[in-house]
C-alpha cells in the first residue's frame, strides 16, 4: 500500500463565470515574495519565485517552468492552469517556516519539488550548524541501472565537526551503514557538500532553527556502479508528534495526495489507518497495509510530513514510493 488517494483537483465552482457560463477558477494569493530554493524529487536544485500576488510561480537557475496558479476548489492547494501538469499541487506552509511544496519538469519529467525560503536557510559558514541526530526518509533512483527506485529510513547523526554516520533501516547499529563528512560548498553561502570515501555525493541544506530544522539533501552520486539521484528529508530526532491537520502532498506517483495526520492516525481519502508511533525508530511512525507493506512517516514541527514505502528497502524489491507536503 502506498499512502495515495484519487488525484486531481477541480475548478472553484463558487467563483465568477465567463459570459458563456464556463466557471473561472480564482487566482491563488500565496503571500510569499521571497526567493525560494527548489529541490526536485530526483535531486535537481534551482530557484523559484512567486509573483503577481502569488498567482505565478517561475523556476530558474537550472530548473525551468512558469505556472499560472489557480485555486483548487475550496482547498488550500493551488494548481497549474497553464499546462497539463494539473495532477500535483502548490502550497506554502502557514507562518514563518518558509516551507512549501510544488512540482517542476526536469528532463521532461514532471516531479514533486520542495520549496525553501532562502531567508530561512542556515549559513554554511560553520558545519557545526548541522550538528544533531536526525530521522531521515530517503528517495533514490538508480538512473544508470534501468531507473529502479527505492525508499529507506535512517537514523542520521552529525557531530560538531561535520562528521556524519548513518544507520539505515534499523534503529541502531554497532557499525554504521555509511559515514562521511560535510563541508561548505564552494561558491555558495548555504549549500553543504555531503561526502563519503572522498567523493561528493550530494548537496545538503538546513532550513529553520531548533526543533523546526529540516535537513534537505539533493543526491547526485556517481561514486558507485552507476549514478544514483534523489531526495532525503530529515528532522531532528524526537518522539513522533506531528502538527495535526490536513496536508497538501505531492508524490512520486505524480499525483496530489492529501493527508490528514494526527498522533495516532493518518487519513487518506476515506481510509483511516492507525499509526504505530516511534517504530521502528524514534521519530518515525508506521502503518501496515493488508498486503504487508509498511508505510513510514516523518513529521516536523515546521509543518512538513514525509511518507514512503518500499518492500525490503532496496532497488530489487521496488518500486519505492515517496511523498512530502506541508500544512497550509
Amino acid at each position: 500500500m502506498a499512502l495515495v488517494a484519487c488525484g486531481g483537483g477541480g475548478s472553484d465552482s463558487s467563483t465568477a463565470s465567463k459570459t458563456d457560463n464556463t466557471p473561472v477558477a480564482s487566482a491563488c494569493t500565496i503571500a510569499s515574495t521571497d526567493p525560494m530554493l527548489a529541490v526536485s524529487l530526483n535531486g535537481a536544485v534551482g530557484s523559484a519565485q512567486f509573483s503577481g500576488g502569488g498567482s505565478q510561480l517561475t523556476y530558474s537557475g537550472g530548473l525551468t517552468g512558469s505556472f499560472a496558479l489557480v485555486k483548487d476548489g475550496s482547498s488550500a492547494a493551488c494548481l497549474d492552469s497553464t499546462s497539463s501538469n494539473t495532477s500535483m499541487a502548490t502550497a506554502m506552509q502557514t507562518g514563518a517556516s518558509g516551507l512549501g511544496v510544488s512540482h517542476v519538469t526536469v528532463a521532461g519529467v514532471n516531479q514533486p519539488a520542495l520549496l525553501l525560503n532562502t531567508n530561512g536557510l542556515a549559513s554554511n559558514g560553520s558545519v557545526s550548524t548541522l550538528q544533531g541526530n536526525y530521522v531521515v526518509l530517503r528517495y533514490q533512483k538508480d538512473t544508470s541501472g534501468g531507473g529502479q527506485i527505492r525508499m529507506s529510513y535512517a537514523a542520521f547523526s552529525i557531530d560538531g565537526s561535520g562528521i556524519w554516520s548513518m544507520c539505515k533501516n534499523t534503529a541502531s547499529c554497532s557499525t554504521p551503514t555509511a559515514t562521511g563528512s560535510f563541508a561548505a560548498t564552494a561558491g555558495s553561502s548555504t549549500a553543504f557538500d555531503l561526502s563519503s570515501s572522498g567523493l561528493v555525493r550530494a548537496k545538503a541544506y538546513l532550513m529553520g532553527t531548533g526543533a523546526n530544522r529540516v535537513l534537505v539533501v539533493a543526491e547526485n552520486d556517481s561514486g558507485g556502479n552507476g549514478v544514483v539521484t534523489g531526495l532525503w528529508l530529515g528532522t531532528p530526532q524526537s518522539a513522533w508528534s506531528p502538527v495535526a491537520g490536513s496536508y497538501v502532498m505531492n508524490s512520486s506517483d505524480g499525483i496530489q495526495n492529501p493527508l490528514s495526520v494526527s498522533l495516532q492516525n493518518v487519513v487518506v481519502g476515506s481510509q483511516n489507518h492507525a499509526l504505530t508511533a516511534d517504530s521502528p525508530v524514534t521519530g518515525v511512525a508506521t502503518t501496515t497495509a493488508s498486503n504487508g507493506n509498511i508505510n513510514y512517516l516523518v513529521s516536523s514541527p515546521a509543518g512538513l510530513v514525509v511518507t514512503g514505502n518500499n518492500d525490503a528497502n532496496n532497488f530489487a524489491n521496488g518500486p519505492g514510493y515517496f511523498s512530502f507536503g506541508v500544512k497550509p
